[in-house]
């Protein structure tokens, strides 16, 4: 080796330094973006006591899941336990020195949901709770979908969960195994973001034959899978166009396209199919569909769409406030929180409607009812009715003969009325 020329020493140089900065590189990434065991802390027993009493005194089906979790973990592809976490506000945003000093004179429990308080684990620091005591586990072949608000927890779970960021305090499990001592080799996780992260450098078929080659498919397979998958998406005339040249619902089905290849053991989507049209969002339904079916995958499913749950998802649970306050199938929370029945008329004039058949006719006989007069001419009953359903059918069809009704529709309360229902105990959180 000619040192003379001095380009050798430079090579030389250029090799530890590459060296150096991928160790460095290495090591801030696991400290910065990984989740790691200094992270995460353990639950004060004085708050334990208190998260276990709520559960205790809360919903029977929040408090099961919480008891089976604990007994199970170790089977459950997915798995938290008295997940919580809280986010650091700093020093100048928690008010004048009064201020500081009313919330440091607090108990860190005694907050309202949204407010500044003093942290759990931390006495000395001021933080903002976004997530508190959340309890659940996904089973295999199972798609489980997380509903809430806005600003209730639900991106803040699912990044604790994908351990994008760490959670304060609890457990978030895959197969027993918390995520800050597992392996980053060896979890098999496919992740569906709210928006698409994906290289403008490669193609559509780049990507999807990149993510394979990851999950462990040789070159060969990749590419006979990617066609598959392209395929079974549609998307063959778009197979060879970089990222780019793609609209933004071709995008979204690349996401999901790449969560979902090579059929990971755990699958999370974050509002999948958001700004999709109903076509393709019926499309994307029967992929997911077809991929709990057919693999042994758990998934978590977020979505504003309450159609897009009760289709798609085996059990829902609902986040107000950064905590569980139900769970259970769709079938299951329409039984136990639908309030009865929902009766939506369109009539002429809806005030002689409401003096002659609902007053007069004694319409929903001696229960209970919600009008709201959505316009001139359409008006919304909500009845907690149990009995005699039927006499309401016979009195709206006589009436409907006699040209006081024009249209209507009597039904059980739905899903989407029961998380309206939910959604209105949620606080807004101030900005201070």
């Amino acid at each position: 080796m000619n040192f003379k020329n001095m380009i050798s020493p430079v090579l030389i140089e250029m090799i530890i330094l590459m060296i150096v900065y991928y160790l460095l590189l290495m090591k801030l990434d696991r400290k910065k973006n990984q989740t790691n065991k200094s992270d995460v802390h353990d639950l004060p027993s004085n708050t334990q006591e208190i998260y276990e009493r709520e559960l205790a005194e809360g919903d029977d089906d929040v408090r099961n899941e919480f008891e089976y979790v604990k007994e199970h973990q170790k089977e459950l592809p997915i798995s938290t336990l008295h997940l919580c976490k809280e986010f650091n506000v700093p020093k100048s945003k928690a008010g004048d020195k009064l201020e500081r000093n009313f919330i440091m004179a607090k108990n860190s429990n005694d907050y309202t949901y949204g407010d500044i308080h003093k942290s759990v684990v931390n006495p000395r620091k001021f933080v903002k709770t976004a997530v508190v005591d959340v309890n659940f586990g996904v089973r295999m072949h199972e798609c489980f979908g997380l509903l809430g608000p806005n600003g209730a927890g639900k991106s803040t779970t699912l990044n604790t969960v994908s351990a994008t960021i760490p959670q304060t305090m609890g457990s978030v499990c895959y197969n027993g195994i918390e995520t800050h001592q597992a392996k980053l080799g060896d979890i098999s996780m496919g992740y569906c973001p709210q928006n698409d992260i994906l290289w403008k450098e490669l193609t559509l078929r780049e990507h999807i034959e990149f993510f394979l080659s990851i999950r462990g498919y040789d070159s060969k397979d990749a590419k006979i899978y990617a066609t598959e998958y392209i395929n079974a998406a549609g998307l063959e005339e778009h197979q060879n166009k970089r990222v780019d040249n793609l609209s933004g619902g071709t995008k979204r089905k690349l996401s999901i396209l790449i969560a979902i290849c090579g059929y990971p053991e755990r699958i999370l989507l974050d509002e999948p199919t958001a700004g999709m049209d109903p076509s393709t969002r019926r499309l994307i339904w029967d992929i997911v569909k077809q991929t709990k079916r057919m693999n042994d995958s758990a998934l978590i499913l977020t979505t504003h769409s309450m159609e897009e749950a009760e289709h798609l998802c085996d059990r829902l649970a609902i986040l107000v406030n950064g905590r569980l306050i139900c769970i259970g199938s769709p079938e299951h929370l329409k039984m136990k929180f639908g309030e009865g029945y929902i009766l939506e008329l369109q009539s002429n004039n809806v005030d002689q409607f409401h003096s002659i058949v609902v007053e007069g006719a004694k319409l929903f006989q001696d229960y209970t009812y919600e009008m709201e007069r959505i316009s001139n001419n359409r008006a919304k009953y909500e009845v907690k009715m149990t009995k005699n359903l039927g006499s309401v059918f016979e009195k709206m069809e006589e009436f409907k003969k006699r040209g006081l009704v024009n249209d209507y529709s009597f039904n059980q309360t739905s899903l989407e009325q029961i998380f309206i229902n939910f959604a209105k105990k949620q606080i807004i959180p101030t900005n201070n």
